[in-house]
């Protein structure tokens, strides 16, 4: 059935990528970002943080990706998924195969240890919808079906966003706040909608945590623009003019990029800057030693 004019079509933005019309591209949907696990506990938005999402995906229970394209989805609210990009399936082994991925992956706690090994490489020309098209998934339910098999398109899918740079998902909730510097700068730099009303619109306490050294910052925002605030200063500068980091940095954008942004506690509009200091006083007692490092007191 065809779509109506004004609306998108996944498959006519693949091609116009560069994919083939009649190239057999399957798609696969990762678990609801709600529940932000997998069926083995895995956070998954942890571990495209991380870089291990190829390697998530290269494992399976069976061959279910097929030998051709697989265009990958998170899935968000209800039906809505977002895309993640293209791989190709370049080879098929079992779980003992001997290439370098694979020997990594068998590191990895978190996966199975009887699954099949797909070798895939990412199509690079799919990239810069990376993480910015939302689709509505189909309503067969199932987490990996058919676009286009044996040259024959199946189904046709109607894309609901194109989100700007930056804007990679919706605000999850404070608690669930957790950024990386890059991820930060990417919201900050395209004024990313729901996390700048939310983050603005509350002070608070937050955390800093340096991934590589586990050193912390704990700090208060309690100005017109709360966290929002304080946050675009680091995003900006890599340090927010924090001395300790500053003097730390060989290079700031090599140390802004180790950097991880979360929330401890919202304090509300009316809070002043006295009770975000006493609110800083306190976490760092719960935190101990580590959570004054990077504060220098």
């Amino acid at each position: 059935m065809a779509l109506p004019m004004d609306i998108l079509d996944l498959h006519e933005v693949l091609v116009s990528c560069g994919k083939e019309r009649a190239e057999d591209l399957k798609l696969y949907r990762h678990a609801n970002h709600e529940r932000s696990v997998d069926r083995y506990g895995q956070d998954l938005e942890e571990m495209i943080r991380a870089g291990d999402l190829e390697i998530y995906q290269s494992v399976q229970r069976n061959r279910q990706l097929g030998s051709g394209l697989v265009a990958f989805f998170m899935g968000e609210r209800g039906r809505l998924s977002r895309f993640l990009g293209v791989w190709s399936v370049v080879s098929i082994h079992d779980w003992q195969h001997d290439s370098p991925r694979a020997k990594d992956a068998r590191s990895k706690t978190y996966l199975r240890d009887d699954g099949i090994w797909h070798e895939l490489k990412q199509d690079s020309r799919f990239n810069s919808f990376a993480n910015r098209l939302i689709i509505e998934w189909p309503e067969t339910g199932r987490h990996h079906q058919w676009l286009v098999e044996n040259g024959i398109e199946k189904r046709r899918i109607p894309i609901r966003e194109i989100r700007a740079v930056g804007t990679n998902r919706p605000f999850p909730g404070f608690e669930n706040v957790i950024l990386s510097h890059g991820e930060l700068k990417g919201l900050v730099d395209s004024d990313a909608g729901g996390w700048m009303e939310a983050l603005s619109s509350t002070r608070g306490v937050y955390l800093i945590t340096d991934v590589d050294s586990g050193d912390l910052y704990v700090g208060s925002a309690t100005g017109a623009h709360g966290i929002w605030e304080r946050w675009s200063n680091y995003a900006s500068s890599g340090h927010g003019g924090n001395k300790v980091m500053i003097d730390r940095a060989a290079c700031i954008d090599l140390f802004a990029a180790n950097l991880q942004f979360s929330v401890l506690e919202t304090l509300g509009n009316l809070a002043t800057r006295v009770d975000g200091i006493a609110a800083e006083v306190r976490w760092k007692r719960k935190l101990g030693k580590r959570a004054t490092v990077l504060n220098g007191n």
